[in-house]
């Protein structure tokens, strides 16, 4: 019964494999789905910010590291230097209210757009008489700001949560003069009937407030909201431009002056946008604008180097001024702290101890520049995740290029990386991490699946060749299977092909019962095919008693030929193993023929839909088949032909034993027989086999060539077997009866 070749099997794993692309298909819609939709979870129920929040950190810092506040943009800073300096004038802090008036005093000198306190003035300093109605001090900011009518001071609404302590201060209206003044609606509205405001500047209602003292809130020309949400994780990366109390809506200190400057007509919100006439803000879903920091704050002036000019300029001496009045020309200045001990330090992605005020010098900045950050819409992100889900299964399932496989997830996110980047440098802050997060699950799960899938066909693949393949071949075949794929098509390769058989097997079989027959072939079949795969041969087949191997493909070598032969003179020393064993079971002893021939044979599919066999086919597997029969004829147990002779090494010796033309052939071939195993003699040994065999092969171009006389006298020289008294024979016959003129020494074959 014939025994399915080891290239037939792995041809049907192929094609199985070909067949399987549509379910890999369908595989690979399902994997990228399922990812897709279990990150979409997770980005939307914020699973991934804390990871987003980090990236977005470090892209911001690597994108702004050359950024500038604008230029109409000045702080003034009350800094680690400002309280040592002022120590001796002004006490410890809190100074006196009165500096703040000494401040706008400056300022006099200067004509600034907008002064703008991110100091919170809500409660009034202790009197100091009963008489008085407010403490001196706060009676010098009070009349200070009256004068100064571009001075803004700071408020405060707060969303705090309700205990037992608090229930009554909680959503407590604001003073109706407040909204009068400084409620949007009511300081834009410009005397129109119609609504200024379209849509919700602002998703949070707050329910408390810290307003100003009266006297203050009173002659202040503006009013800002100071407050800041950090993010989940404390960082500050966003602000929003309007806070809600009740049904109104009030300016953040960082705009509330441009509001004013810019006296706009209209204000909206549609989903992602916020408008202020013309002037186009992205926001996110919670009202906040991303803040687009900046690396250098320009026009920073010390509080302590500004009150030292004052002081000067009290005196007269307005010469040798540290800081000009004339540097806050129309511009916009905040007035903040920056000292540690102040309690104004935020946390943000380019500084961790970033003074309060510069955050909202860096709203004004990007307001007065234009110089928005745009968030990706959470659409956008969602369709991102979709399709890197989907891509990089179907590319991992669909290719079959291993190293492909492998590039695709690195290229995707790589390219997805950079493109990320240029973006973010042109503004546009596409979300990083669950994209990426998308494009790894969906590698890992879809590369997993293919592991699984391929991982147990080749272990199906390997079980089933393993008794036809050496271990090594197998290895090859089974890790490269893409490559020897096309051989399924056809192909046309150079390979050496053997052939063996049991001689007399037919008469044997009938002296014994058929399981002793089965254990016999077995015992001789295992030995024969581990010379086979010692030599790294593949097994095609066992007809019966015969064997068919082959050396050169589907793994391509050039040695094949060398292989072939010393693996069937390992055969032959495996052979006297079999037949100890035989004798251990009184049991007669084998003797086989081995053929050998090297040449070109084409390997393919042979047969119908039904039932394929890969195997080879053509002119030189016949061939080997014929040498084989031709062991019989000479009583050699190897033959081999002079095409696999040729490729042999010069430390293999073989000797020629006749000129042949087997049946169905026209062109003769010279046969020759392997001699020793060169591994398994010694030197001394191999050096008489190989100076006996030139002898010979010396001796038959003589018997060629008609020189019968030099043919016996040379061969005369080295010890006697049946060969070469054949050979002396058939020169003495050939004396005594001269051949026609056309005698060429061929032997034709008339049977096979």
């Amino acid at each position: 019964m014939e025994i399915h070749r080891h290239i037939h099997s792995h041809s049907l794993l192929v094609k199985t494999m070909t067949i399987h692309r549509p379910v890999y298909l369908t595989r690979s819609l399902i994997i990228g789905c399922t990812v897709a939709l279990l990150i979409s979870c997770l980005y939307y129920f914020g699973g991934l910010n804390r990871l987003e929040s980090m990236s977005y950190d470090a892209r911001i810092d690597n994108a702004r590291q050359h950024s500038h506040t604008h230029e109409d943009i000045a702080v003034i800073m009350i800094d680690e230097a400002s309280l040592k300096a002022l120590d001796s004038n002004f006490g410890r802090w809190p100074w006196p209210r009165s500096v703040y008036a000494d401040l706008m005093e400056f300022f006099s000198f200067a004509n600034p757009r907008a002064l703008l306190f991110d100091i919170n003035f809500s409660e009034k300093q202790l009197k100091l008489t009963d008489n008085e109605p407010l403490n001196p001090h706060d009676q010098a900011l009070v009349e200070a700001t009256s004068q100064n009518k571009t001075a803004y001071h700071a408020a405060r609404l707060v969303l705090d949560s309700e205990d037992s302590e608090n229930p009554r201060l909680l959503n407590q209206a604001l003073p109706l003069p407040f909204i009068h003044r400084f409620a949007i609606h009511q300081r834009f509205s410009h005397n129109n009937k119609s609504s200024i405001i379209s849509g919700q500047l602002s998703n949070q209602s707050n329910n408390k407030y810290y307003l100003p003292f009266n006297e203050l809130l009173d002659v202040t020309s503006g009013i800002g909201i100071v407050d800041f949400d950090p993010d989940s994780d404390g960082v500050y990366r966003r602000a929003r431009l309007f806070h809600q109390y009740g049904k109104h809506y009030y300016p953040s200190l960082s705009i509330t002056s441009i509001l004013d400057n810019l006296s706009p007509q209209q204000f909206s919100r549609e989903a992602n946008e916020l408008s202020i006439d013309a002037i186009n803000i992205p926001v996110d879903s919670a009202t906040h604008l991303l803040v687009n920091f900046h690396k250098h704050y320009d026009n920073v002036f010390s509080f302590s180097g500004v009150m030292h000019a004052l002081n000067l300029i009290r005196a007269g001496d307005i010469e040798n001024l540290p800081i000009s009045p004339i540097e806050f020309e129309n511009k916009i200045v905040f007035i903040g702290a920056s000292a540690a001990g102040l309690n104004d330090l935020k946390n943000t992605p380019m500084d961790s101890n970033l003074p309060g005020v510069l955050l909202h010098a860096s709203i004004a900045s990007n307001i007065l520049a234009q110089d928005f950050l745009v968030p990706a819409k959470t659409r956008h992100t969602l369709a991102l995740i979709t399709a890197f889900s989907l891509i990089t299964a179907i590319l991992l399932l669909m290719v079959n290029n291993n190293y492909l496989r492998n590039s695709i997830p690195l290229l995707l996110a790589a390219l997805f990386i950079t493109v990320n980047i240029i973006a973010f440098d042109k503004n546009i802050v596409i979300d990083l991490v669950a994209p990426l997060f998308a494009i790894a699950l969906s590698w890992l799960i879809a590369f997993s699946s293919l592991l699984l899938i391929e991982g147990k066909e080749k272990r199906r693949f390997k079980r089933m060749m393993s008794q036809y393949l050496s271990p090594a071949v197998l290895e090859t075949v089974v890790s490269r299977h893409e490559e020897y794929a096309k051989a399924e098509i056809g192909s046309k390769e150079t390979i050496s092909i053997l052939f063996s058989d049991i001689r007399n097997f037919t008469n044997m079989s009938e002296q014994y019962q058929p399981e002793k027959v089965v254990e016999i072939l077995n015992y001789y079949f295992s030995a024969m095919t581990t010379s086979i795969f010692h030599h790294e041969g593949t097994i095609d087949k066992f007809i019966g008693d015969a064997i068919m191997a082959f050396w050169g493909a589907p793994i391509k070598i050039s040695d094949h030929a060398e292989k072939s032969t010393l693996a069937a003179l390992e055969m032959l020393a495996g052979l006297t193993q079999v037949n100890q064993w035989l004798r251990t079971k009184q049991l007669s002893p084998l003797s086989i023929g081995i053929g050998i021939h090297t040449g070109d044979a084409i390997l393919g599919n042979i047969g119908s839909e039904n039932k394929l066999d890969y195997t080879i086919i053509g002119d030189n597997v016949n061939l080997a088949s014929r040498v084989e029969g031709l062991t019989k004829l000479y009583n050699c147990s190897i033959l081999i032909t002079e095409n696999t002779y040729q490729h042999l090494p010069a430390n293999l010796p073989c000797r020629v034993v006749d000129l042949v033309r087997v049946k169905g052939k026209t062109k003769p071939i010279k046969i020759f027989q392997p001699l020793v195993l060169p591994d398994r003699v010694s030197a001394a040994t191999l050096s008489e086999t190989k100076e006996i065999s030139d002898i010979i092969n010396s001796s038959f171009e003589y018997y060629l060539n008609r020189q019968w006389q030099e043919c016996i006298t040379l061969i005369n020289k080295i010890p006697q077997d049946d060969l070469t008294e054949s050979l002396i024979n058939k020169c003495q016959t050939l004396l005594s009866n001269e051949p026609p003129a056309n005698w060429d020494g061929i032997l034709t074959m008339n049977s096979k």
